[in-house]
């Protein structure tokens, strides 16, 4: 159960809306924070410019909830939530099911790595605290080799940019 403000509710819904799942940071940082602190976005620096905000799937969860007043708890429901079941229970029939998002920083990873841009190992690293080798780390070990994602990399005139492929056995 959450409780948010109408502004938060707004910015979640307009991360939600874009294409990237990504929205411009407001210049309400306390806001930011307490979103960032319920795991419903995470906060991407970016060298120009505000901050980008990518919503999570937790963020996505909230944001499929039905209306209700801002500061209200907002919870999925039960219909909704038993229907996903079902969908889930037939997709896991059809196709193996992809390993759920972990928590932490390589929950925050695993959204960086899943955005449709991907990401490279220095935004990753701004992200999470850590430095450039623990973030390779982390997806060598944690994410391909405990967790079983398969990571691609691409050569890009911006640097080397990596993301899960979906879809793809390892």
């Amino acid at each position: 159960m959450t409780n948010l403000t109408t502004q938060q509710t707004q910015l979640l819904r307009l991360a939600a809306g874009a294409d990237d799942g990504a929205a411009p940071a407001p210049d309400d940082t306390k806001m930011v924070r307490a979103l960032i602190r319920r795991g419903l976005i995470i906060a991407l620096p970016q060298a120009e410019g505000p901050s980008r905000l990518l919503i999570t799937q937790a963020g996505r969860a909230v944001v499929a909830a039905p209306e209700t007043a801002p500061g209200a708890p907002i919870e999925p429901e039960a219909g909704a939530q038993a229907a996903a079941e079902s969908e889930a229970e037939r997709m896991t029939k059809e196709v193996a099911a992809p390993p759920a998002t972990p928590k932490g920083k390589l929950g925050i990873l695993v959204t960086l790595l899943r955005a449709s841009g991907g990401a490279t190992v220095e935004a990753m690293a701004v992200a999470t605290g850590w430095q450039f080798h623990s973030v390779r780390g982390a997806m060598s070990g944690a994410l391909k080799k405990k967790l079983g994602y398969d990571i691609a990399s691409e050569k890009t005139d911006a640097g080397r940019i990596y993301r899960i492929v979906e879809g793809r056995s390892a």
